[in-house]
């Protein structure tokens, strides 16, 4: 726990900036082409970021477990559609939308118990959950070049 929030905090950040990148790179090329070289680049990062750390490629792993490869393919969607996003939508309504749809997500996959231990949902999480949503409601309701 003592580094989960800060590794969130980055997590965001990282998001951010990889959202405003994406936004510009999919402004000069079809959605899937600039996924797709996003996505080399960080093949490219996370090999030599392999090599230096003299770790394995635990190529037996990924054997037993193939299916997460899957978020490899969610990861190229992903990128697609926020290249789409930020020229339609701006960069705050962007991220305020997919974060407000990631939290959605996050409750239906916790409380339905799909990736293990299932996590009801309390009234304090609802309120939570109420409050983002009608922030990004406000958000997105202004447009991109609200002023």
């Amino acid at each position: 726990m003592r580094l989960a929030v800060p590794a969130a905090i980055t997590a965001g950040v990282l998001i951010a900036v990889q959202t405003v990148i994406v936004g510009a790179f999919g402004a000069r090329m079809h959605p899937f082409v600039a996924s797709t070289w996003v996505h080399v680049g960080g093949l490219a990062f996370g090999v030599v970021g392999i090599l230096v750390a003299r770790a394995s490629f635990e190529v037996e792993a990924v054997r037993r477990a193939p299916w997460g490869l899957l978020a490899g393919v969610a990861g190229v969607l992903l990128v697609a559609a926020i290249a789409v996003a930020v020229g339609g939508m701006g960069l705050a309504s962007t991220l305020a939308m997919v974060t407000a749809t990631q939290l959605m997500a996050g409750f239906v996959i916790e409380s339905s118990g799909v990736l293990g231990d299932r996590v009801a949902l309390d009234p304090v999480r609802v309120i939570g959950a109420v409050l983002i949503v009608s922030g990004v409601y406000l958000v997105v309701s202004r447009g991109p070049a609200a002023g």
